[in-house]
């Protein structure tokens, strides 16, 4: 059996040995493969395996559902999960293999299909099983959003990772802000459940969700789930709700008096008409709780950039406690 610091060694030669300008996406990307390099983890190294996906590795389409048809999102983009499984080169290999899958929350993974490569942020993976999950909008305009709305269970895809700079360390408690664009919620879900699955960590996350509307907000039934914690407050910001009465129909969004927003709305959650902006955020500084300050802001470039910007100033951040997803 290989020792864990040999086995160390050798998945960072072959990394350094197979990492190209070529492996760049060439999208500007916050996390760029070339500043980021996939490395192997603590958890990998204790285990004594090697993670599977530290160079391109072929990964078999297990599930493919479509959450939001085209029909039926207003921003005319359908909106697919799909679930991966590592596959083997040669059946039955599987079970003398040594490798795991390691993809730690916060970072992404970079799909190749022939010359194009683009990240996308798995929001569940099984370190055994070897599998993962991504959520997925498909812009009419994308060359790989055209070619993944092709893909069909067995298909197979190539990845490799994880990409990524963020790691928490939970003997310290924190106050953690999360704010998440549209399907970029998704990303953020393991974040929330490495803080709150673990007892000993006395961090606070406050989770602030950006949707058009509610019929936008992925993963409620997670975050109710969520909301049973201590530790964790969450709000959705849906400036674009309307609902067919006459009051709210006239103002071109749903009122804050409006019942049928009310109605729609769960056990301890908690919405707002309107955008997230700085002194939105500004109502969730509250010097009185202890911890660091550190926000995560997963969504578009630009999107990024505005909340990073503004959090600064209305959360009293330290920029270099500012994670972009």
């Amino acid at each position: 059996m290989v020792a864990n610091g040999e086995l160390q060694k050798q998945d960072l030669n072959v990394e350094e040995e197979l990492l190209q300008d070529s492996d760049c996406c060439g999208n500007g990307c916050t996390n760029c493969i070339l500043d980021n390099k996939p490395r192997p983890s603590k958890r990998v190294l204790l285990a004594g395996k090697r993670n599977v996906i530290l160079s391109y590795t072929k990964f078999r389409l297990l599930r493919r559902e479509t959450l939001e048809s085209e029909a039926e999102s207003k921003t005319g983009g359908q909106v697919l999960l799909l679930h991966f499984g590592h596959a083997p080169e040669e059946p039955g290999a599987e079970a003398e293999d040594d490798t795991v899958l390691d993809i730690p929350p916060g970072h992404h993974v970079m799909l190749r299909i022939g010359s194009l490569l683009r990240p996308y942020s798995p929001y569940w993976s099984d370190f055994q099983a070897k599998e993962f999950r991504i959520l997925v909008k498909l812009q009419a305009d994308g060359p790989m959003s055209r070619l993944l709305a092709a893909v069909q269970p067995n298909d197979l895809l190539e990845f490799r990772g994880p990409i990524g700079q963020y790691a928490h360390d939970a003997s310290t408690a924190k106050c953690i802000y999360i704010v998440a664009q549209g399907v970029a919620i998704a990303p953020t879900l393991p974040l929330v459940r490495q803080v709150l699955e673990n007892e000993e960590d006395m961090s606070r996350v406050w989770h602030l969700v950006c949707a058009r509307d509610l019929q936008h907000v992925y993963f409620r039934e997670e975050l109710l789930e969520f909301a049973q914690y201590w530790n964790y407050r969450s709000c959705l910001y849906l400036p674009h709700q309307q609902c067919a009465s006459a009051a709210c129909q006239e103002a071109g969004h749903c009122v804050p008096e409006c019942l049928h927003l009310r109605r729609s709305l769960r056990y301890k959650e908690t919405a707002k008409v309107a955008r997230l902006d700085a002194s939105g955020l500004a109502t969730y500084l509250n010097p009185s709780i202890p911890g660091q300050r550190l926000l995560i802001v997963a969504g578009d470039s630009t999107f990024q950039k505005t909340m990073a910007q503004m959090a600064t100033q209305s959360l009293a951040l330290d920029p270099v406690n500012v994670y972009l997803l």
